[in-house]
């Protein structure tokens, strides 16, 4: 006889989904909100240090968040609270405005701060272009395996040169440490042989002492830069949980 799983209320019932209305507005275009409640509106500015400069980014939420009594608004206000503290970094802020749009109330307004550790930040010289996330992930990755480092890694000057390239050419030193640094990763990534159009990798297998030296003072100044920013990003948290904490 074969086996005939029996029904149950795990297999045999749909979850059910919560049913959207629609509300348009001129300002936020298409607003959405659970049946039965009247559509809430979520503005979030997150204001974070940047090369040291403060900058803001602005988020929008308008969908699925409703309520039934304008009093239900501090449920969603500790939720805020509660996803700022576990998403963003101490040294950043958001700046919440939960609108009751079908209503005449006034926005609510407050501010949070996050609460995660602060982590060093891949430094790249400015202008240049972004970095992919395997890269940054792999960086990472580094600087777990060496915590006590005084000085930037190989990859971190690796990610540093390969931004700065979009700024224009290099000189023949920069541009060998490149291609150096460039086939040392690779060779960590699995490459074992370079041949055909990666052939001319072969020809930057070690470095001249000059270029060592470079290379050494690229990796420091990438160092000094990174614990500036970690510095005063730490100060700047801080001055925000003394803030938030004094009112």
């Amino acid at each position: 006889m074969p086996y005939r799983r029996t029904a149950t209320k795990q297999y045999s019932q749909r979850r059910r989904r919560t049913r959207l209305e629609t509300w348009r507005s001129r300002k936020w275009g298409e607003v959405k909100y659970p049946r039965g409640t009247q559509p809430v509106v979520v503005e979030t500015k997150i204001e974070s240090l940047v090369q040291g400069q403060p900058a803001t980014r602005t988020i929008v939420i308008k969908e699925g968040l409703g309520v039934k009594k304008p009093e239900e608004v501090k449920a969603i206000m500790k939720a805020l609270e509660i996803k700022a503290a576990s998403e963003l970094p101490a040294d950043a802020k958001a700046e919440f405005s939960i609108y009751l749009p079908k209503t005449r109330r006034k926005p609510i307004k407050f501010v949070a701060v996050g609460r995660q550790p602060i982590e060093p930040r891949l430094v790249l010289p400015p202008g240049g272009f972004d970095v992919p996330e395997y890269l940054r992930e792999d960086i990472k990755e580094e600087w777990r395996k060496h915590p006590k480092r005084k000085t930037a890694t190989d990859l971190e000057a690796m990610a540093y040169l390969m931004s700065a390239s979009a700024l224009g050419p290099f000189d023949k030193e920069h541009h060998r440490i490149y291609l150096y640094l460039a086939r040392k990763y690779l060779k960590k990534k699995g490459w074992k042989k370079f041949a055909g159009g990666m052939a001319f990798l072969n020809e930057y297998k070690s470095l001249t002492d000059y270029e060592k030296h470079l290379l050494q003072k690229l990796k420091d100044r990438i160092w000094k830069l990174q614990q500036k920013d970690l510095k005063e990003r730490q100060k700047r948290a801080k001055k925000l949980l003394k803030e938030v904490e004094g009112k």
